[in-house]
């Protein structure tokens, strides 16, 4: 009986943070992690004027763990990209990269997502997007 609890309890913290037949979960900062997806730039309408920022829409649905809105694991399928003082000329709109970066929740309203990706480095992916048309020197 006693082995009975000891291997359920060691199942519930070894399970702890993760989906059910998913994985883990992301934390937030100062965890960092790196991260797939395609490059989007948006502008959105703000006070003064026009806000342009660059999102990460990931190849698949990310969980993240967030105690402060839920202690559930959230799903994320995008996150706004900040923290860039320069982009990369060579990434263009929906092309595939590689970020490493912290994960952090917004807090102000410069941020257009649920969670934003300070990133430290930005690497583009092999290959161009489907419908990017090729570029000539």
């Amino acid at each position: 009986m006693l082995r009975l609890r000891f291997f359920a309890l060691a199942a519930c913290a070894a399970l702890a943070g993760c989906v059910s037949g998913y994985g883990g979960c992301l934390f937030l900062r100062p965890a960092s992690h790196t991260l797939t997806g395609r490059v989007h730039f948006r502008s959105y309408p703000v006070t003064g004027g026009v806000d342009h920022v660059t999102l990460l829409d990931f190849d698949r649905t990310e969980y993240v763990y967030a105690p402060a809105k839920s202690l559930m694991c959230i799903p994320v399928n995008e996150v706004q990209l900040t923290g860039l003082a320069e982009f990369p000329e060579e990434v263009i709109e929906n092309q595939r990269v590689s970020v490493h970066g912290r994960l952090t929740q917004v807090a102000s309203g410069r941020e257009h997502t649920d969670f934003a990706l300070q990133v430290i480095t930005l690497l583009p992916l092999r290959g161009r997007p489907a419908d990017a048309a090729p570029s000539h020197p």
